[in-house]
């Protein structure tokens, strides 16, 4: 059984942990709420955005100066999803063993803390400073240059951790080949990130995978969903499914992200309407 009322409300419906538990020892219980065990909170409504306001996430995108910048998806709804998944599964293999049920609970402020713990460890163990945006297209608070997302002559590319001056030579920046100190590439993170964004901007995306795919230098580039739709990876992956209803409405949608045993997973059935398996639920109880 999985619940994601406000606290209270489930109690006061008759259907709270221990009500349930009474009926059926062996049940596993899910419990999704908006901030767990935070008191002050506790009474909050528990929606994604505002999890995300109080988890100091949005400070992490967007560049230094701007305002903090919210992740936009439902980040902490999907992730508590998941950890709620594994611990009822974890609780399942316990059953198992002993017979027992139990109670999982989670929450989307969890969640989001436990998204950001490299970070947060990072900001903890260092003075406890708080996270410094780069100004020049950011993209990791933490990491130095050339880290970040740069246009090219007809798109944008993507650069992670590498050596600068190794980077330098290939993109023919000698400034960048001069730099002996790691240390520089935090230090001067915007200037050497500008340097080499006005270089990548004179050749084609193209043109610069060629060059630094064939040294393996980390790189990408940066893809819309028409072109990931279109390209032969997507393709391969195999990620689309077509659901239908009794009326033959078809829905193009993503499949499970899982494959067993070299299989994908597919299903072809929409979710059910609300209610439409109530006659079939109530004949296997006899009611």
């Amino acid at each position: 059984m999985v619940q994601n009322f406000r606290p209270g409300v489930i109690e006061r419906l008759g259907f709270g942990y221990v009500d349930v538990s009474r009926i059926n020892n062996r049940i596993e219980y899910g419990i999704v709420s908006g901030y767990g065990n935070a008191e002050v909170w506790r009474n909050r409504p528990g929606q994604d955005l505002l999890a995300q306001a109080r988890s100091g996430i949005m400070w992490l995108s967007g560049n230094d100066g701007d305002p903090p910048t919210p992740m936009a998806l439902a980040i902490a709804d999907m992730l508590a999803g998941h950890n709620l998944c594994e611990g009822i599964l974890a609780c399942l293999v316990r059953r198992s063993t002993t017979g027992r049920g139990g109670l999982v609970e989670t929450s989307l402020i969890e969640a989001l803390l436990d998204f950001q713990f490299e970070v947060l460890t990072t900001h903890l163990n260092d003075g406890r400073r708080p996270p410094r945006r780069s100004a020049y297209r950011n993209a990791h608070a933490y990491l130095a240059a050339p880290y970040g997302v740069y246009d090219t002559a007809d798109g944008y590319l993507a650069i992670a951790m590498t050596n600068l001056p190794t980077l330098g030579k290939l993109l023919g920046l000698p400034g960048l080949e001069k730099i002996s100190d790691p240390g520089d590439g935090f230090r001067n993170r915007d200037s050497i990130k500008q340097t080499i964004a006005h270089r990548l901007k004179e050749q084609s995306t193209e043109h610069w995978l060629e060059i630094l795919n064939a040294a393996d230098i980390w790189c990408s580039e940066v893809l819309d969903w028409p072109k990931l739709c279109a390209g032969e990876a997507f393709r391969q992956l195999d990620m689309v499914q077509t659901l239908r209803d009794e009326a033959n409405v078809e829905i193009l949608t993503t499949r499970l992200p899982l494959r067993l045993d070299g299989n994908v997973l597919k299903n072809e059935r929409l979710a059910p309407k609300v209610g439409q398996h109530n006659a079939i639920i109530d004949k296997e109880f006899g009611l």
